[in-house]
């Protein structure tokens, strides 16, 4: 599979921590800092902390596009797939704990999952749970597909009912005052992209199509939307990091329709290849607008981002036979995991130390 591919979960927070504690959550991540729902009263108490998993599932998510990056270079370069499967193993145990946790703070309520959807600042993050399956599912298809188009339908559906339920109340009013960002491109458009992904892993061609038809038309639709609100009036600073998010569905789209085409790449796919080069150039200009103070765990946000284009341009390179694409795959692989294993040890610390914290309230 071509995957597209947001602190151990229970590291990063005590689970058992009363939610009105300092230190029982991180800080409000990017996309949640930019609004505040109506039920925030709920807040307290078992909302705050399913947010919280949500919120955390960005970790299960970007090791998942790292573990697809690592996939694609062992289908190009030989690199160990072993890694590959390590890294999806790690994101999975990650998103069992948390989405465990997730009902057992209410999740299993669909009342509490209306909620948590209808929170204009981070009720897209509940796409995150079916997009880490899927691409789980297409990872390790090859050990028996037809279990795997089983996990594929389940998952798909999961992904269309969340995001037909959040498009529905975006356009009813529903958003509010809340400043529209890239963020809510994940369920609508990077969300059918990965199914597309997904379904060629599982050889469901037809699905494949049905899924890329739909993350197309709410790409031009639902992007342009994203992208006049951003040029009018611009994101407050809390939020200004999901402005990476933009480089996802040309990413995964172009993963997408290469998936699709047996790993060539048409001039569609030279398309697809334009538009992440250039995204990724708006992205470098966004670099000091999207800087934040201090580490927080919300530094996950831009993982997935940039896992998923460095996995395209891994099958771009080999799929339009660039140049020098042996070198150039492994500079992309070296630089991603860098920044990864960065992320990885200053999660790390922020726990400790976050778990330090907790002990010293705990014990005045």
């Amino acid at each position: 599979m071509q995957s597209a591919a947001l602190d151990a979960p229970v590291i990063v927070m005590p689970v058992d921590a009363p939610p009105e504690s300092p230190v029982d959550a991180p800080p409000e991540s990017p996309a949640d800092a930019s609004s505040r729902p109506a039920h925030a009263a709920a807040g307290s108490g078992g909302g705050a902390r399913r947010a919280t998993r949500i919120g955390l599932m960005s970790v299960s998510l970007g090791t998942a596009g790292l573990g697809g990056l690592w996939q694609s270079a062992a289908a190009t370069v030989d690199a160990p797939l072993g890694v590959s499967d390590v890294l999806f193993v790690v994101s999975a145990l990650a998103w069992v704990v948390l989405l465990a946790q997730y009902l057992r703070h209410g999740g299993a309520r669909w009342r509490n999952v209306l909620d948590d959807l209808h929170h204009p600042g981070q009720g897209f993050a509940l796409a995150y749970v079916p997009i880490i399956g899927m691409l789980t599912t297409g990872h390790f298809a090859r050990f028996g597909v037809d279990g795997a188009r089983w996990a594929y339908a389940l998952f798909a559906l999961a992904s269309a009912v969340i995001a037909a339920r959040l498009l529905a109340h975006w356009v009813s009013g529903g958003l509010g005052a809340a400043p529209l960002h890239p963020g809510y491109l994940l369920p609508v458009v990077s969300g059918p992209f990965i199914a597309s992904t997904t379904a060629s892993a599982v050889r469901l061609p037809d699905a494949a199509a049905a899924a890329f038809a739909v993350g197309v038309l709410y790409w031009l639709a639902f992007g342009t939307v994203v992208l006049g609100r951003l040029v009018a009036g611009g994101l407050p600073g809390p939020a200004r990091p999901t402005l990476t998010v933009l480089t996802i569905p040309p990413a995964v789209g172009g993963l997408a329709w290469t998936a699709a085409h047996g790993g060539r790449v048409d001039s569609v796919g030279q398309g697809f290849a334009g538009l992440v080069l250039f995204t990724v150039l708006i992205v470098l200009f966004l670099v000091p607008h999207v800087r934040q103070d201090g580490f927080h765990v919300g530094y996950w946000v831009f993982s997935f981002p940039a896992a998923a284009t460095g996995n395209f341009l891994v099958r771009w390179l080999h799929g339009a036979d660039v140049p020098g694409r042996q070198s150039l795959t492994w500079l992309v692989v070296a630089l991603v995991s860098g920044a990864f294993l960065v992320l990885y040890a200053a999660t790390l610390r922020y726990a400790v130390r976050a778990a330090g914290r907790h002990r010293a309230v705990a014990d005045a």
